[in-house]
């Protein structure tokens, strides 16, 4: 569940839906714990089971996290997308990326999960094979540029996934917005409204965790 449960819905609506959710397994229960532990802003359980849903739907072959952190994300969509499928998940802080490293490696899935240290930019633009599916959870004031990278590297049907698009909310709040978060409010505007009118995709932002953007490619 989100930090703020109100954002979006109603506390007693959060909390039934966080209910509904299955026991995660030991060791994303344990990622869980450490995030907790560390404030590192990982993926909302419900986040993560949409994206595993989506990711089985789409039997991808190539899947492209950008933002790995401790490697949660990386980890649901290697697992949902099976054993044909290669992840390569982008992070710049070194230390996110020994971390996920040892968390891919515990789940037995170096095989399929490549973790590549940089810019998500820099890195995305090294990447010209098609992308079935494209899950985004890092820096909120590049999304418009990854929405450009992404688009005209996707498969045919193509999924992109970008999470904290609300941003706790403020997206919605018109002017009452912390000067400190104003920049960043304003991209994620921005970024939304390109994705839904992007003539390229059918989009749909959902009030999963803090605002899931979901677009598929049609052209």
């Amino acid at each position: 569940m989100k930090a703020d449960a109100t954002a979006i819905i109603r506390p007693e609506q959060a909390a039934y839906l966080e209910a509904l959710e299955p026991p995660r397994d030991a060791l994303l229960a344990k990622m869980e714990a450490l995030a907790a532990e560390r404030h590192n802003p990982i993926s909302d359980p419900e986040v993560a089971s949409f994206l595993a849903v989506t990711c089985r739907a789409c039997a991808p072959k190539l899947v492209v996290e950008l933002g790995t952190n401790i490697g949660y994300g990386a980890i649901v969509l290697a697992r949902a997308a099976g054993p044909d499928a290669k992840v390569i998940t982008i992070e710049m802080a070194h230390t996110h990326v020994q971390t996920a490293r040892a968390f891919i490696e515990e789940a037995g899935l170096s095989a399929r999960i490549e973790v590549r240290q940089g810019a998500a930019i820099a890195e995305l633009e090294k990447i010209h094979e098609p992308i079935d599916l494209a899950y985004v959870d890092c820096v909120k004031k590049e999304y418009p540029r990854y929405l450009e990278l992404l688009v005209p590297r996707l498969a045919p049907r193509g999924v992109i996934i970008a999470d904290n698009v609300m941003w706790r909310g403020m997206v919605a709040r018109g002017d009452q917005i912390p000067e400190n978060e104003r920049e960043r409010t304003e991209v994620l505007r921005t970024f939304n409204l390109s994705l839904v009118q992007h003539p390229q995709l059918r989009s749909i932002v959902l009030p999963l965790g803090d605002g899931v953007a979901y677009a598929v490619k049609i052209a």
